[in-house]
């Protein structure tokens, strides 16, 4: 019962015994080869690689209306909570106004033409299509610290080349637990011009912004 384990054994050093210099050298010029056929990936390029093709191609119509402005209003469906938020009840301004291979940031500015320390940023990650929300609004960097800032969430399967829905990721439950059911929505209309995000929590519409190209 002890000769098969031995054979197995056998057999590949008895090969490599075999072997002469040359099919050695041949040997580990194949392994040499094999390593440099499949360089290592860097954060970007494994973003890039695994990317959802649908996902890609939503960034790349974003990415082409780089350096755009889009101007309109935010909605709430209860105009009672108007002063709860900083974005609701005054003109918004949107600029696509960074873009690169793996990221589109769109700065957020009020009626008054004040930008209001506020970004929308979609980045392709290894994870997916991240949606993230640099916001610190009328607050300090110091008066934000780590709270409400930088929540947001990974795009799901249910979007388009022009629409896509990102619902809270784990991040965004931890840091604001009220938010944990919240799916963004964002929404292009290539021919007409218009942008469109939408945020909903519990199922229910809780923001809307409608923005129209401008020039």
């Amino acid at each position: 019962m002890r000769i098969l384990p031995a054979l197995l054994i056998a057999i590949p050093i008895s090969f490599m015994a075999a072997c002469g210099p040359d099919e050695h050298a041949a040997m580990e010029d194949m392994d040499e080869m094999d390593h440099a056929a499949v360089p290592e990936m860097d954060h970007d390029e494994m973003a890039l690689a695994t990317l959802d093709p649908v996902h890609a191609e939503f960034m790349d119509n974003l990415r082409g209306l780089c350096g755009a402005t889009f101007e309109g209003r935010g909605t709430y469906p209860d105009e009672a909570d108007v002063d709860d938020h900083p974005l609701i009840g005054t003109g918004l301004r949107n600029v696509i106004s960074e873009c690169t291979d793996t990221m589109v940031r769109i700065e957020l500015y009020r009626e008054d033409g004040e930008y209001w320390h506020g970004a929308w940023v979609l980045e392709a990650r290894p994870g997916g299509l991240h949606l993230f929300h640099d916001h610190i609004g009328d607050r300090t960097p110091e008066e934000v610290g780590d709270a409400s800032h930088g929540y947001g969430g990974y795009a799901d399967d249910r979007g388009t080349a022009t629409r896509q829905y990102f619902p809270a990721d784990e991040v965004t439950a931890q840091m604001i637990p009220a938010a944990e059911t919240n799916v963004w929505m964002m929404d292009m209309d290539l021919d007409a011009g218009t942008f469109v995000y939408y945020l909903e929590r519990h199922g229910e519409p809780r923001f809307r912004a409608e923005m129209e190209l401008q020039g």
